[in-house]
């Protein structure tokens, strides 16, 4: 059913020349589809070079949804370089959908919190309970 709801709303998307989309979905883990809202699709067969690659590229912003072991690495990959980023660097926010998840079925927000205590990144890390209160800590599409 996503499928088919995900075409239409395609559909209805106006076609850009200057913006592309890349997708790069997992084809190590099977129950996870890809992502109908690119335009090209690459193929790594290890799926930590493709996180890697999907993270670097990622200076917008990254959204979390709940997940379990492969989303929390994801997760500390994307710390990472929040953490070590030179003093006055841009930051692009992480946002963690999801309290009751994060805090207690999967805590990794007590973590990403300690971390990032009195750092620059303190101000890129973000938790909120609905998908509706990410758009305003995202930044603007040019």
């Amino acid at each position: 059913e996503w499928v088919s709801l995900a075409f239409e709303v395609r559909a209805d998307l106006p076609v850009s020349e200057e913006l592309r989309s890349l997708g790069i979905p997992t084809w190590f883990y099977g129950h996870e589809p890809p992502n109908v809202f690119c335009d090209v699709i690459a193929k790594y067969f290890s799926n930590a070079l493709r996180e890697e690659g999907l993270l670097a590229r990622s200076n917008g912003g990254i959204v979390v949804l709940d997940g379990a072991a492969g989303t929390v690495q994801e997760i500390f990959q994307a710390v990472t370089p929040l953490y070590y980023a030179p003093e006055g660097a841009p930051l692009p926010p992480l946002v963690l959908v999801g309290r009751e998840h994060w805090t207690e079925r999967v805590p990794v927000w007590p973590a990403l919190r300690a971390i990032a205590a009195g750092r620059p990144m303190e101000e890129a890390v973000h938790l909120v309970d609905s998908i509706d209160e990410v758009l305003p800590l995202l930044p603007p599409i040019p």
